[in-house]
């Protein structure tokens, strides 16, 4: 209901209740990992009804996965935040920068610890190499992903909805030099994101599903 005052609440034109959103969009990666890595330490996915079950949750997993590194970007809300007169930073506004810096930040370590928390499932069930290839796999789809919501403007739920046109945004990531670019350089610089992450994190923001 767009009456209900915090609909209408925004920050720099960008609504208070969208920000609450994407942070509790990480909340389903988080629960739907934590549900296969007790489902699989109960069961080892031996029955076929348990590998349909583990498929079909690791694939929405896969759609939600993005929403992490997706956060990071809410920093280019800080873009036009001064009147177009203004040449340094606007008195009105300045508190904007450790605002927006402090919502985009919460992506980081959420990137790295949701990964990180898979690893652990792919680690148990298919072993070390496995674990290693599974992030140098994920990391180039995240980056799709992220960027299939932030200039193609989709969510990850819209894929039921009209596949064939997703399908469509997804291939001119591989056919279009600027689109190939920026997924080129955004999955460089998720790479950096997660590998720098785990080594100033260190174990302090590895899954505690070990």
């Amino acid at each position: 209901n767009k009456n209900i005052w915090i609909f209408n609440l925004t920050i720099n034109n960008y609504t208070v209740i969208t920000i609450l959103w994407n942070l509790i969009l990480l909340l389903v990666p988080f629960f739907l990992c934590r549900f296969l890595i007790k489902f699989w330490r109960s069961f080892q996915f031996k029955k076929l009804y348990q590998k349909l079950v583990a498929v079909l949750l690791g694939c929405i997993w896969l759609l939600f996965i993005p929403n992490s590194a997706y956060i990071i970007t809410q920093v280019r809300q800080l873009l036009n935040f001064c009147p177009p007169n203004s040449i340094n930073v606007c008195i009105e506004n300045a508190w904007m920068i450790m605002f927006f810096f402090t919502y985009a930040a919460v992506g980081w370590p959420a990137y790295v610890y949701l990964l990180n928390q898979m690893k652990v499932l792919v680690y148990e069930i298919w072993g070390k190499i496995a674990a290693k290839i599974y992030i140098l796999f994920i990391v180039p789809f995240i980056s799709l992903g992220v960027l299939l919501g932030l200039i193609n403007r989709w969510n990850s739920w819209e894929v039921f909805i009209d596949p064939a046109l997703m399908i469509s945004d997804i291939v001119k990531y591989f056919t279009i030099y600027i689109f190939f670019k920026n997924w080129l350089l955004f999955t460089i610089f998720l790479y950096l994101l997660y590998f720098g992450g785990n080594y100033l994190f260190e174990k302090k923001l590895t899954s505690d599903s070990n």
